[in-house]
């Protein structure tokens, strides 16, 4: 029988044996509180490590930016002696932007990430404080207190934490997806006429991009 059913049942026993299942329900009070404050400890250290992944993601966000700018000037600057290099460089610039597009989504993700764990952690760290000041209320009415009403479990539900698990996941499955490089598997044939509209592709943009260079020069 557990120790609620067992106080349901002892309302007419005498003083001392109820002081004592009071003592064992201070035991489970304080066993909960020292449970959320360890799990408090454990999100806050997975909260830094979100942080410190949020900022490497922000630096590499800025070194393709620098790098994509880089490109753009050697395209400009080979574009009157060698073409194709300037294409290649117009192409290297495109490849930095896209993997901005990919690292953008996710910080996004990390961010929100972030921005949840934060929020349970504050919400967390209210429950502890209430909890801590119910025991004291508790223990300061335990002297003159002869019958007990069964009270409620207070363990955090545990599906804050599948939660963490399922964000920490779709992190790294995200991060998987931005690193896989899947190559598609196409004929030879259509390999030529897919390098002859890259290549007009590239050229148009070069084109471009001597177009408002000598604008921005005007």
């Amino acid at each position: 029988m557990s120790i609620f059913k067992r106080l349901s049942t002892t309302i007419a026993a005498q003083l001392d044996q109820v002081v004592g299942e009071i003592e064992n329900h201070e035991a489970i009070v304080k066993a909960s509180i020292s449970d959320l404050n360890k799990k408090i400890v454990e999100a806050k250290v997975r909260l830094d490590r979100v942080h410190n992944e949020t900022v490497q993601l922000q630096n590499k966000i800025n070194q393709n930016q620098t790098d994509a700018k880089q490109w753009q000037s050697r395209a400009i600057e080979s574009a009157q002696n060698d073409e194709q290099k300037a294409l290649s460089c117009v192409s290297r610039a495109r490849q930095c932007e896209q993997q901005i597009t990919q690292l953008e989504v996710a910080l996004n993700q990390y961010q929100q990430t972030a921005q949840k764990l934060a929020q349970d952690i504050n919400a967390a760290e209210n429950k502890a404080r209430e909890l801590k000041q119910k025991l004291d209320l508790m223990r300061a009415r335990q002297s003159s207190c002869a019958t007990l009403k069964v009270t409620q479990d207070t363990y955090e539900d545990s599906t804050s934490t599948l939660c963490d698990t399922f964000d920490r996941w779709e992190i790294k499955l995200r991060q998987t997806e931005i690193s896989a490089d899947a190559q598609p598997n196409i004929d030879s044939l259509e390999q030529e006429f897919v390098q002859q509209e890259h290549d007009d592709e590239l050229r148009h943009a070069l084109d471009d991009l001597l177009k408002n260079n000598q604008e921005e020069t005007k």
